[in-house]
């Protein structure tokens, strides 16, 4: 089992490699945006966001089934791992073939339709990458995977330099990601090399039981998914594809900040299996409750600098062309406290083995969902996808919270909470009062200020954060 201390240097090469290619993305974004402008731009991110839901699909709840079947006591994993890749690379080339097809009924135009056609091949190469982040976790060598996530966004960013200077257009620009994601999946093949075989595996008895683990976790990501990402597509399905650019640039930023919350419990998530299956209940509780420590640390100040710097960090990112993506960006970040309580309590579903209760969770948000954005985006058009957004995400946490909290009897302690709204609330007058100044600047000083309000409120102990994990 992990120990605090492998914890802690596992999630610091994590993080480290994920800002260089945080950094990286978006530069490539920088490069995309100013290439497409806002139209051409919706067209890019209304096909990237149907090859995602076919993505999604696509990995039935894989990734997280093998984390927790290879973390299990006694597992074999070369011939978990290789199943997985087998029966992922399969059901991939089956949706992923089909996408080209689907897409001819929606009414966009030809440029989105050859986007997906070029791009769905990227997709499936990144469906087996990713999947593979399991073994590195289980085996604490995050930074093998950092290190071939970077090399990959470094070929795309490279590639996407090219393109742009050639003015190649939407489908170039999708096209790109095939060579990059053939990287990645080489990469991570061989960096797991040292700690499983890795080969695709087609047993059809083995194929059954990860399918009979693993369906209620898809379903879950299905339904999920229709409203995580069905705000793109009903926009893109109604509206000008300018909005599409606009709303999409805003939801890039939101992508880009629920990185943490996700690594970070994919990391504490098969030691959350260990101390569950071996009715550890108050470690357990006490883990969550650090856990959602930290989660509350790290929202707040997101959300409150957004209030003040939310347009500029548009501007900086996209261009001048996407300003009017900031007041967007401002509203839809309040998103964040419903990701980060989900990406929280939706692992721990996993952990506690609540997937098919959660089912129903999703399945209901979903509907309520796609009624609200049926309802709402044809007369509000970006105002109402981001409305029915901060429901559903504030939906589902509470949901995931209930189903969790009924089970293992884990409760939040709001002390930590409530110093970081403190420590936010300094950043915010600070910001206010000072001059104005770059965006750049703004952001550092008000991460200044917000930590050293942290650690004169003593929000959290460092000997607090250890005890997410036991020690060996």
């Amino acid at each position: 089992m992990a120990s605090a201390k492998s914890l802690a240097h596992n999630f610091s090469i994590q993080l480290a490699g994920k800002v260089l290619s945080v950094l990286i993305g978006l530069l490539a974004v920088a490069i995309i945006t100013r290439a497409l402008g806002t139209y051409a731009f919706g067209e890019f991110t209304t096909a990237t966001t149907y090859l995602q839901m076919f993505g999604s699909v696509v990995d039935f709840g894989l990734t997280l089934t093998l984390i927790v079947m290879i973390s299990e006591t006694g597992a074999d994993e070369t011939r978990i791992v290789g199943n997985f890749l087998g029966l992922r690379l399969f059901s991939g080339f089956i949706l992923f073939s089909l996408a080209p097809l689907t897409v001819l009924f929606f009414p966009w135009s030809t440029t989105v339709k050859q986007a997906v056609l070029v791009g769905a091949f990227g997709y499936f190469l990144m469906g087996g990458a990713t999947m593979l982040l399991g073994v590195f976790q289980r085996h604490e060598a995050m930074w093998r995977a950092a290190l071939a996530e970077l090399l990959n966004r470094s070929v795309l960013l490279a590639l996407l330099t090219f393109i742009a200077l050639t003015s190649a257009g939407v489908v170039a620009m999708m096209g790109v990601s095939v060579m990059a994601n053939f990287v990645w999946l080489l990469l991570m093949i061989h960096f797991a090399s040292p700690f499983v075989h890795v080969r695709p595996l087609f047993m059809w008895s083995e194929w059954k039981g990860i399918i009979a683990r693993s369906w209620p976790i898809a379903v879950s990501i299905i339904f999920n998914l229709l409203y995580l990402k069905g705000d793109i597509l009903f926009l893109a399905y109604f509206r000008d594809q300018t909005q599409v650019g606009l709303y999409g640039m805003s939801y890039r930023i939101i992508d880009v900040l629920t990185v943490l919350p996700v690594m970070f419990m994919g990391l504490v998530l098969p030691s959350l299996v260990a101390a569950w299956s071996a009715g550890h209940t108050e470690e357990f509780r006490l883990r969550v409750a650090r856990t959602f420590d930290v989660f509350a640390m790290a929202v707040v100040p997101l959300i409150v600098g957004a209030q003040l710097v939310a347009t500029d960090l548009i501007v900086l990112i996209a261009g001048k062309d996407f300003a009017d993506a900031g007041p967007v960006l401002a509203v839809l970040i309040l998103a964040l406290v419903g990701v980060y309580a989900g990406a929280l309590y939706g692992h721990l579903v996993v952990a506690i083995n609540r997937q098919r209760i959660m089912t129903w969770g999703y399945i209901g948000v979903a509907i309520l969902s796609i009624l609200g954005y049926f309802w709402f985006i044809p007369p509000y058009g970006i105002w109402g996808a981001v409305w029915v957004t901060l429901f559903s995400e504030a939906a589902i946490a509470l949901i995931t919270f209930l189903v969790v909290s009924r089970a293992t009897g884990s409760r939040p302690n709001l002390t930590v909470t409530f110093k970081a709204l403190a420590a936010g609330a300094v950043m915010y007058a600070t910001l206010k009062i000072l001059p104005e100044s770059h965006v750049v600047i703004d952001v550092l000083v008000g991460a200044t200020v917000y930590g050293a309000m942290l650690l004169a409120l003593k929000a959290v102990s460092v000997q607090e954060l250890k005890s997410l994990l036991p020690t060996r």
